[in-house]
């Protein structure tokens, strides 16, 4: 487990990947919230770093397949004793999250990676905090301080670990809306100001991962939408899925880009 959430928190930061969020509502507002990473391309990159780019006569073996679901309750029941062998940080980061699963689908051979962090939730009121659970699932990584020392190597890594931002969701009977709340201080101002400096060749290559990368959102509701606030968003034949996306540059340069207000038909 200590590799895979290795490889996903590192290829998260380090490499291009398009990212989905999902949500799933039900009529009593209860439903499934996940967030995919697929992370094909990293992981023919690391395959290809680690010598496994040969032509198919040199190949002996079949590639790794997994097709998986971790619930961290249960992994802390099982690994009790080790858990609580952890430094309190960790333990406390399992604590948070342990309503929370980790799903894995990888083909080696086909180049899938698709990585899940997600959650079923009672009440949207269970999704106030859902960052915050994101970012914990991600430092449990035994790696951690590796890949923090590699973040803060780039201006991009410095930002994208920032907690400049809180996202919140709302539902009435009328709607919903994706809400994103952006606070930026003056060092994480200088952040961006390095980050999207053209003449700054350093980080040139850095950022040319993230150029095909997007950001994607997927809601589904128990009742038929009537609009969306997002220009281009797309809603399914019965009404009840809205999708949309942005560049994941354009992203991080604007957070809010992903927010959204939707209207339902008055049934």
């Amino acid at each position: 487990m200590k590799n895979i959430i290795f490889l996903f928190a590192f290829a998260c930061f380090l490499t291009s990947c398009n990212v989905t969020e999902s949500i799933v509502f039900n009529e009593n507002e209860s439903g499934k919230f996940l967030v995919t990473y697929k992370m094909g391309d990293a992981m023919k990159a690391f395959t290809d770093a680690l010598g496994g780019d040969k032509p198919d006569s040199e190949k002996k073996e079949k590639g790794e397949v997994m097709d998986t679901t971790m619930v961290f309750a249960d992994i802390m029941e099982t690994y009790k004793d080790s858990i609580a062998a952890l430094p309190k940080e960790k333990q406390m980061a399992m604590e948070a999250v342990k309503d929370m699963y980790m799903t894995i689908k990888m083909n080696e051979d086909e180049g899938i990676m698709d990585v899940g962090i997600g959650m079923e939730f009672s009440s949207i009121e269970e999704l106030k905090n859902i960052q915050d659970k994101l970012k914990k699932v991600q430092s449990l990584s035994s790696q951690g301080n590796h890949i923090d020392g590699m973040k803060s190597g780039s201006p991009l890594g410095k930002f994208m670990e920032s907690d400049d931002k809180n996202v919140s969701y709302n539902m009435t009977e009328n709607g919903f809306a994706r809400t994103t709340t952006v606070s930026i201080s003056e060092d994480e101002e200088k952040v961006m100001e390095e980050l999207f400096d053209e003449t700054d060749e350093d980080d040139k290559e850095f950022k040319k991962y993230f150029e095909e990368a997007t950001y994607n959102v997927k809601l589904t509701f128990p009742k038929a939408v009537k609009s969306v606030s997002v220009e281009g968003a797309e809603i399914s034949k019965d009404r009840k899925t809205v999708t949309y996306k942005a560049n994941w540059i354009d992203y991080i340069k604007n957070p809010q880009l992903l927010d959204v207000k939707v209207e339902f038909i008055d049934e």
